[in-house]
Parts: C-alpha cells; structure tokens; sequence
C-alpha cells in the first residue's frame, strides 16, 4: 500500500533551489526532491504559513502509517494506483487559482483530476478541500466532487455544512463528507500583542488580499462610516480608506512585534472564507478578534460582524474600541483556549486519517 497525498509543496528559498526544481520537472529524469516526503528536500520555512503547515503535517503524520509519496498540486499527469493504494489529493481549478476568476471546471490535465478519473477501480480516493459553501466561489468543482471522489474532507466552518441542499454540492452524500476545521501551531505564532493603546488611539488590522469573497468592499463601508476610524492593511490590492502596510509581509514574531505597537483589533468581514488562516495567526499573537461567521469562525470570544450591515459593525468595532484593557485581555485568553481545543494539527490530521480507517 502506497499512500499518495497532493498538496502544495513550498517553493525553493534560492534562485539555484527553483531552477534545480525546474530542471528536474522539464526533464522528468528524476522524480522532484520532494516525491518521497523527506524533510531536508523540502524548503519548509519558518513561520510556515497555511496551506504549506497543512502539508507538512499531513506528511509527517502519513509517514507514520505507510509509504508516502508527496505530489505538488500543480503537477500534471496521472498516478496509476493500485487496487489498495490511498489517494489523498486536492484540485485546482481551470486556468488556477486567481482573485477575481470565476473558472467553469478543473484543470482536467492536472494529477489530482486524472487520477480521480482515471483509476475506476480504486475506491480509496479521497478529495481535501478548504471549503465555503458558494456557488461562485467553489462552482468549478462540482463534477469532479460529486461524480469522481469516494470521499471528501472538507476544511471548512461549521456554517458551510448547513443548508446543503441548497450549496454546491447537493448530491452529495454527507455520510461520505468530513469536516474538520483548520490548524495552526501556536509556538510558531507566540503573543507578542501584551498591551493596548488607549481607547482614542486604537487601530484596526486587516491582513488579506481583495478578492470578491474577502468583501473588503464592507471594510470601505467601515472606514468611510465610522468616526475616528484608522485601519492597516496587509495583502495584494487596496481597500479604500485603510493604510496600505505592505503588499507581502512574512508574519513573524518580529514582524508582527511591530505592527502590535500601532494595531490592536484585527478586523475581516469575508462573505465565503473556509476557515481564514489569519484568523488564528492572530488569534495567537493576541490581537482580539472581529469577524463575520462567514470567515469559519464562530466563537463567543470572537466578535460577531455582518456582510452587510454596517451600522452593527461600527457598533460591535466602537464597542472593541472602547473595551477596557483587562477586557480585550480576557477575549485574547478565551481565543487561545479556543486554538487548544479545536485547532490543533494532532486533531486535524487524526481526524482525516481516521475518516480514511488508516490506523
């Protein structure tokens, strides 16, 4: 038994690492360094951010179980399995994964799609999806869901599994569905927001792209609105009204140490996140937390946002704003606990291989 696992692999941290990387893929006389899950030909890096933490931990806990082989979800081709070999893969869609594309089907051509269609004989095949229930979103992947995969992970809020008959994939049948919801490692994300300016002072944090289900387009509403309202952001695109940061930041402690001198609230009102990674990152770095249940996330310690509404949210941020420090301090304790009780990388990947009956 061989367990085959498609995920995202990290790009070399050299010039000479990727162009070693890229020679080895054109040639195809050698599979690439990171076939075979051995750590030191894989460029981890530290922090490692989501999804590459999700691989990582996938592969390390597989190896355990049996043989591994680790393939980049951007390869083409097609995985020839035997009658008791595991597949575990993700899909990319038609034309890949861009911020403002809405792609009709997969990338038919990619090793994930070949495979699921081309091994009918194999009933071990398992699909791992960070998953909102919309339509236009995750449209693209209906066929190859509903008609091609034994089984399906799904990463995702609990909110994405209710209405599902009215979501993307309403054949579907749940009893072959897992939810689980994402990890992270809090040693690699410490608290470094240990104090909050004073009520008149305090800013907002946004990290994250524009993309249409990031509906940054709420936190221009925010900024416009909202009396003495100074927000940051970090990500690709601009959100009107917030201070542009940085394109590109890696969140390290040191980094971050920085940024939690100026910022203290950590905003994002996305309309069809799976579970945001960026949510946790700085649920660990300390920053309280305000957010729609639309980002996967809903917990009495975070804030509740709304899509749409405007006037709730300036409401709910004042009421953050204005929060005496030992309050804000109590929400960051509770968001912590939450990190240990359902976030952690030994739940989620015991989780998938238990679903998958891999002991």
């Amino acid at each position: 038994m061989i367990i085959h696992i498609v995920s995202t692999v990290p790009q070399g941290n050299s010039l000479f690492r990727r162009a070693l990387d890229k020679a080895i893929r054109i040639t195809g006389i050698i599979p690439p360094l990171h076939r075979y899950g051995i750590d030191a030909l894989i460029p981890w890096k530290k922090p490692l951010r989501s999804p590459h933490a999700s691989s990582r931990n996938l592969l390390h806990h597989f190896k355990k179980l049996g043989k591994v082989k680790y393939y980049s979800l951007y390869e083409k081709g097609v995985i020839k399995l035997a009658p008791d070999d595991i597949f575990l893969g993700q899909i990319v869609p038609d034309g890949g994964f861009t911020y403002d594309s809405r792609p009709q089907t997969d990338d038919h051509a990619s090793i994930t799609s070949r495979t699921l269609r081309e091994n009918p004989d194999n009933h071990n095949k398992y699909l791992i999806i960070p998953f909102a229930n919309d339509k236009a979103l995750w449209g693209w992947s209906k066929d190859i869901v509903e008609n091609h995969a034994d089984k399906v992970v799904l990463i995702a809020g609990e909110i994405w599994t209710r209405n599902w008959k009215d979501g993307v994939y309403p054949s579907l049948d749940l009893k072959n569905v897992v939810r689980i919801d994402n990890g992270i490692d809090p040693l690699e994300y410490p608290i470094i927001k240990k104090s909050f300016n004073k009520p008149e002072n305090r800013k907002f944090l946004y990290i994250g792209h524009t993309a249409f289900y990031k509906n940054t387009k709420e936190l221009e509403r925010i900024a416009e609105q909202m009396p003495g309202f100074v927000g940051g952001h970090i990500g690709l695109g601009n959100v009107k009204g917030w201070k542009k940061i940085a394109d590109f930041a890696d969140l390290t402690p040191e980094f971050m140490t920085k940024i939690a001198e100026e910022y203290d609230i950590f905003v994002t009102t996305s309309s069809a996140d799976a579970q945001a990674t960026t949510i946790m990152e700085n649920m660990c770095f300390g920053f309280p937390i305000a957010c729609t249940p639309e980002t996967g996330y809903e917990y009495p310690s975070i804030v509740k946002l709304d899509t749409t509404n405007t006037e709730a949210n300036i409401k709910a941020l004042t009421m953050l704003k204005n929060m005496s420090e030992p309050e804000l301090k109590a929400l960051v304790d509770e968001n912590l606990k939450v990190i240990q009780k359902f976030h952690t990388w030994n739940t989620y990947v015991t989780t998938i291989s238990d679903f998958m009956n891999l002991k």
